[in-house]
């Protein structure tokens, strides 16, 4: 039988007054459950805020330091906490694009923006930098633009060469619309090439082997730069070509004494197929230093020793206290040029040279303000012929982006003005380095171009005959 709805009502009462003060003590029981929970809650965001603040200072220390992938680690670990704190997102995009991986960089800038678009006084000029690396160039330009009309410190705009940024961006829009077509560029293939960074590589005058320079795992000693970037440091490789099979061998790093637990670099080749080297050594070589090492006559590599050792004196004025890093020497061995930081240069390293004079060389002579700029020459090569220059550069207006590879013609004492080398060779990304064969057909980059890339930089073949460098 049902309840008649009066009387459930009246029972529902008498049950409320009977127990109302069980009930209250109910109730406020689940308050001050609630208030303890908030106030842990709001104490548990508070201590997270602080825990990422100070992540974020030592992070930043680390990035400073070129300790890239593990301030990449921390900064995603202030991401895992705070989703959406943009000066990690900021952060995590400046590594991204230490390590070229550029659409990652602007993946978490666009989100840095996006979330406080003053996470720091950098980001625009960070952006525009990215833009440029994957030709978007509008957005570049705005970017730069951005950063100009919100910094205060006139000095920052000038030591970050925001308006020489503006007029390689002018340049590039113009240059990529004359792509030579009849020039062709081929990875030089998994043999060589490695998931680690492979450049510099150097032709031998009878284009019987190859040198290059390589960051990989098995370099010898196996170890990492702690005290620069945490990669590997560099190994020398050297390929010989099998002309039965038509393919370069598998390259090795085993060459007697050449190379070192730090860092050892291919420069050149000169005319007896002896080599030009950079050494980076704890208590030898300063801040790095151009070496040469010869094939010896029982099949081994000799000891390297610095760069015309036996005249000490100008050795020793060519590998100054100060960072020597690229050098070249013409096939008859009348003039060698170099890459050196020195202070009576332009910029951050320059070109010099030195000219045979009898039986020795004359002063490092600085090689003009017409090639070297403001900016940083990275990579020079003579060619055998002595007739044509080639260099690297990221200070000149004419560039299609960061480094680009430039090229003179006339001789020593009569170089015309530099010319940019051009697209496809030239890209918005970074060509540093370059050798060219002895009948100026073969050009050998290492770069980053997106052919068959294994990961960093590669090993890059291109057929540049149809610029007709060489006069038959």
């Amino acid at each position: 039988m049902a309840i008649p709805l009066y009387l459930f009502n009246f029972r529902k009462q008498k049950f409320l007054m009977k127990h109302q003060k069980f009930i209250f003590k109910i109730i406020l029981l689940g308050l001050i459950i609630c208030n303890i929970k908030l106030g842990l809650s709001q104490e548990d965001g508070l201590l997270n805020k602080t825990k990422s603040q100070i992540k974020l200072t030592e992070t930043k220390q680390l990035f400073l330091q070129g300790n890239i992938k593990t301030a990449l680690l921390n900064y995603k670990e202030i991401i895992a906490l705070n989703p959406s704190n943009a000066k990690a997102h900021f952060g995590i995009a400046r590594c991204y694009y230490k390590l070229h991986n550029y659409n990652q960089s602007k993946y978490h800038a666009e989100i840095a923006e996006k979330n406080n678009p003053k996470a720091d006084e950098d980001l625009h000029y960070l952006m525009g930098e990215i833009y440029f690396r994957l030709g978007e160039l509008n957005k570049s330009r705005n970017n730069y633009e951005k950063f100009i009309s919100e910094i205060n410190s006139k000095q920052k705009i000038k030591d970050f060469s925001v308006d020489l940024k503006l007029n390689q961006l002018a340049f590039a829009e113009k240059e990529m619309l004359n792509m030579n077509k009849e020039i062709i560029i081929s990875n030089m293939g998994s043999t060589l090439n490695s998931k680690g960074s492979d450049f510099a590589p150097s032709i031998s005058n009878n284009g019987k082997y190859l040198m290059f320079t390589s960051r990989r795992a098995d370099t010898k000693g196996g170890n990492v730069d702690q005290f620069f970037d945490h990669q590997y440091f560099s190994d020398i490789y050297l390929s010989k070509w099998d002309s039965v099979g038509r393919k370069w061998l598998t390259p090795s790093n085993k060459l007697g004494r050449i190379n070192t637990d730090f860092h050892d670099a291919s420069l050149s080749f000169k005319a007896d197929n002896s080599i030009i080297i950079y050494r980076n050594i704890p208590y030898l070589t300063r801040s790095g230093d151009i070496y040469e090492a010869a094939y010896t006559k029982s099949g081994s590599w000799a000891t390297p020793k610095p760069i015309l050792n036996k005249d000490k004196k100008i050795s020793n004025k060519i590998n100054s206290s100060y960072f020597e890093s690229s050098a070249s020497i013409t096939e008859d061995e009348s003039y060698i040029y170099f890459v050196s930081e020195r202070p009576s240069g332009l910029g951050k390293t320059d070109i010099y040279y030195v000219k045979k004079t009898g039986k020795t060389y004359s002063e490092p002579n600085h090689l003009g303000d017409e090639i070297n700029t403001s900016g940083d020459e990275k990579c020079v090569f003579i060619h055998p012929s002595g007739d044509l220059l080639f260099f690297t550069s990221n200070g000149r207006k004419e560039s299609i982006g960061s480094y680009d590879i430039y090229y003179c013609t006339g001789g020593h004492d009569n170089w015309s003005k530099p010319v940019n080398l051009g697209t496809p060779i030239n890209t918005h990304m970074e060509e540093k380095t370059i050798c060219v064969s002895k009948d100026g057909n073969t050009a050998y980059v290492g770069g980053y171009y997106n052919i068959d890339n294994m990961g960093d930089a590669d090993l890059y073949q291109i057929d540049i005959s149809s610029l007709k460098l060489i006069s038959k």
